[in-house]
């Protein structure tokens, strides 16, 4: 590592959970803070004396603001959506793949939307280069138990990205609705569908923007109307901004890989991760070629991206694409059709774009990988970002299982058998003889000296009648054995009733805005 990099990385603990239960919601740090924080990254970033390819920190910042406000101002209007005015005085970020997203995704968009300030900015960044095998959504229906069925809305490929596949045709859209009731008509949990009356109603989305702008207006549609904007990450990377931000990395390709790939390994050797996955794979570098953390685009599909340093070419799919640019001018470097990986995205959303970022637990894990490579190879100190996510289940009438209530039934059965005398009348009634007999055996056991046949046929005996006194509370087992076979059932259900992934088209906005509400207390 560089001197920036020198000494042991001090990584942080990020004590945020997916909650356990529902309705629940987290923040860290609290959604309080959240405009403070965004206020003091904004102050030390703009007096930050880095540069980055030649240009000041605070002068790239500026102009990176700019350029994304004005082109998210015209992609949001172009999918129909109202534009709230705004300058970036202070902009607040987040960021997805373009899917049918659960609530705990949702809630950045909302919690997001609550927060942008009078003469401020939201951007949601969708990150529409990222694969997208299907988009589809996962809905509950009943068959004798609850199951999931996953109903397809639109597919691509592997390693197709989201922001080449078309939208869903108003055939598609139909088809997608046909299914989705079909399922949910199988529920008799009315609840779980009032919130699907509300999507189902909707037109086909807009055709224009593709799959991403489709399955952005569903949602925003949903949401009603909100002070922030939507830009796709496709656009991003032609700003003229995030091609001085990745040619800063594309000449210094050799260095980058070596401090990335040092980070990461002591990343997870602090936290104890051994597959070489997580949270990024190592940049691969030889004597020839460094791969760098951007994507090429060539063939409907998106290729590994690397730097010929010797050679001076960009090289993708085992051929060279381009020449590696001189200048961030370079018209035929601002025409490449490349896109930002994970870590580069977020790195410039958070260093260059945006006052505050805000992550989900996926990704506020994996961004402590990406403040250490901030730190190392940019050599500035990495700006605070909040994470928020929340578990909302759908309001099924069974509810979740109990572990108590089962454990409650199981000792009450175990007694029904072993001690089936407690359950009789206070007299027992015809059987008291039996009690009585019952209970002086039991106490002939706790006299010393009993030979080992007259423990035995003491202990036969008291199993004997509590076989007989069985056939008197024969009713109250039964009842237990059915509740526990009730239980059963229920625990079987409850991959579904605790299931977090549901889509926001099943869920009422009002439900995700009170967990805000919450957090914002």
């Amino acid at each position: 590592m560089d001197e920036a990099a020198a000494g042991p990385i001090a990584w942080p603990t990020l004590d945020v959970e997916i909650p356990p239960t529902s309705p629940e919601a987290v923040a860290v740090p609290p959604m309080r803070r959240w405009l403070d924080l965004a206020r003091g990254n904004r102050a030390v970033l703009d007096a930050d004396s880095s540069d980055v390819a030649g240009t000041p920190l605070a002068d790239l910042r500026r102009a990176a603001r700019a350029q994304a406000a004005a082109a998210a101002a015209a992609y949001t209007r172009g999918l129909g959506l109202e534009v709230a005015e705004g300058r970036p005085d202070l902009l607040l970020c987040t960021g997805h793949q373009p899917t049918l997203v659960h609530p705990g995704i949702w809630i950045k968009y909302l919690a997001l939307s609550r927060l942008v300030p009078p003469g401020g900015i939201g951007l949601s960044l969708i990150v529409d280069s990222d694969a997208a095998d299907e988009i589809a959504a996962e809905v509950p229906r009943a068959d004798g138990r609850l199951r999931r069925a996953r109903v397809v809305l639109a597919r691509g490929g592997r390693e197709v990205p989201a922001e080449i596949i078309s939208a869903p045709t108003a055939g598609d859209w139909r088809a997608f609705v046909a299914e989705v009731d079909a399922h949910l008509q199988t529920l008799p949990e009315a609840k779980v569908v009032a919130a699907w009356a509300r999507a189902r109603a909707l037109p086909p989305p807009p055709r224009g923007a593709g799959l991403s702008g489709a399955v952005t207006w569903l949602r925003r549609t949903l949401e009603g109307r909100r002070p922030y904007l939507d830009l796709p990450v496709s656009q991003v990377a032609g700003l003229p901004a995030f091609r001085r931000f990745a040619l800063a990395i594309l000449r210094d390709a050799r260095r980058f890989a070596d401090l990335h790939n040092a980070c990461l390994a002591s990343y997870r050797e602090h936290y104890g991760i051994r597959t070489g996955a997580q949270p990024f794979p190592d940049l691969v570098a030889d004597a020839a070629r460094v791969e760098v953390p951007f994507w090429y685009l060539a063939d409907g599909r998106r290729w590994p991206l690397f730097v010929d340093p010797e050679g001076g070419v960009l090289v993708a799919d085992g051929r060279p694409v381009g020449a590696l640019p001189a200048a961030v001018d370079d018209a035929a470097f601002a025409a490449l059709p490349i896109r930002p990986r994970a870590l580069v995205l977020t790195a410039f959303a958070r260093l260059v774009l945006s006052d505050l970022f805000i992550h989900g637990v996926g990704g506020g894990r994996y961004d402590r990988a990406t403040d250490a490579i901030i730190r190392a190879f940019f050599g500035v100190r990495p700006p605070a970002y909040a994470v928020v996510t929340a578990t909302l289940w759908l309001p099924f009438a069974s509810g979740a299982p109990s572990v108590a209530e089962r454990r409650r039934l199981q000792r009450l059965l175990l007694d029904l058998q072993h001690n089936p005398d407690r359950y009789l009348s206070r007299d027992a009634g015809p059987h008291r003889a039996l009690v009585e007999e019952k209970w002086a055996l039991i106490r002939t056991l706790d006299q010393p000296g009993l030979l080992r046949r007259e423990r035995r046929a003491a202990t036969r005996r008291i199993r004997e009648i509590n076989q007989i006194l069985q056939v008197v509370v024969a009713d109250r087992v039964a009842e237990v054995q059915e509740a526990l076979r009730a239980l059963d059932r229920r625990d079987q259900d409850a991959e579904v009733v605790g299931y977090r992934g549901f889509p926001f088209l099943l869920h009422p906005v009002e439900s995700v805005e009170a967990l805000v509400d919450a957090l914002g207390r």
